[in-house]
């Protein structure tokens, strides 16, 4: 149950990306951000009525489940937030390809938070992963480029652009570094994760945690014409999005509860490869061949830390 609650997250989780990339091009990261949250709500009102009328749910809650709850809706806030806004300035395969630290990072908050201790072999292979990562962003160009200098070697002007081409390498250094910290606070959200579905199940944890995230958020959308307008133009996408958020979550929720969150998280990291052919297929990006090899190496690295973990 554990092994297909995990690979159904990964696949969730990659389509979901590829929904919101498309949305980065429409709506801003904080617009972005409270939609994934509230257009999931109503499919876990859904989710929790047909359970209670089959006599699943109980809406057991305690003082506890309710701490952790608020703990993972901050950093899941900010997390997705970052999330968002990296997406707007960077590639999706480049993106989820630092998503993908958030497992690594998890070596070292999961032994303080859930006591997930993590081996020696297992701290060994974060070597694999970080060679993936320096794979990834390897360029063999100058470092005028890297800087965002668009001078021409044609005639006797070269001038630098005000701001990085669009898709440019030197444009995607904010993508990368929102990406990092996303990742940060997606492995504390994923150890509260761990913590919240030993005392309550999937489906109401995923459902009290993205109901506190959006109303976190609300007083930011409220009131604010331009937001509001783009959720409202665009809401076929946002519906998808959030379809695909409730069922994600209470995937990876399910899965939480037979395996560690180093290894779920391991096993999510599929939806990277699953992403950067995406990323390809649907928005023409770059740089395919060096980033899927970059992403199957990391990919390589995390679940070798997951098996480690789970031995």
């Amino acid at each position: 149950m554990g092994l297909i609650a995990a690979l159904a997250s990964a696949v969730l989780a990659s389509a979901k990306d590829l929904v919101s990339k498309r949305l980065a091009f429409r709506l801003d990261g904080t617009a972005s951000t409270f939609a994934s949250f509230a257009y999931a709500l109503p499919f876990y009102v859904l989710i929790l009525t047909v359970m209670y009328l089959m006599g699943e749910e109980t809406f057991a809650l305690s003082g506890a489940f309710l701490l952790l709850v608020l703990l993972r809706s901050i950093t899941d806030t900010l997390a997705e937030w970052l999330k968002m806004s990296a997406f707007t300035h960077g590639d999706i395969s480049l993106v989820v390809s630092f998503f993908s630290l958030s497992p690594v990072i998890m070596l070292f908050t999961s032994p303080l938070i859930t006591g997930d201790v993590p081996s020696f072999w297992g701290s060994a292979a974060v070597v694999i992963v970080t060679i993936g990562s320096l794979l990834l962003v390897y360029r063999p160009i100058s470092s005028a480029s890297w800087n965002g200098d668009n001078s021409t070697s044609e005639g006797t002007e070269n001038r630098i652009a005000p701001n990085p081409v669009p898709g440019s390498f030197a444009a995607q250094k904010k993508a990368i570094l929102l990406a990092i910290c996303a990742a940060l606070f997606f492995s504390l959200n994923s150890c509260f994760d761990r913590l919240a579905v030993k005392r309550a199940d999937p489906v109401l944890s995923g459902f009290a945690m993205t109901l506190l995230s959006a109303l976190f958020l609300l007083p930011l959308i409220v009131g604010n014409p331009v937001r509001l307008a783009g959720l409202g133009s665009n809401w076929r996408g946002l519906w998808i999005r959030g379809f695909l958020e409730a069922t994600f979550m209470v995937c990876k929720l399910t899965a939480l509860q037979y395996w560690q969150a180093p290894y779920v998280a391991g096993f999510q990291r599929f939806s990277l490869v699953l992403s950067i052919i995406g990323g390809r297929v649907f928005f023409k990006e770059a740089d395919f061949g060096r980033r899927l090899a970059a992403g199957i190496l990391i990919l390589g690295g995390i679940l070798l830390i997951a098996c480690l973990e789970e031995d």
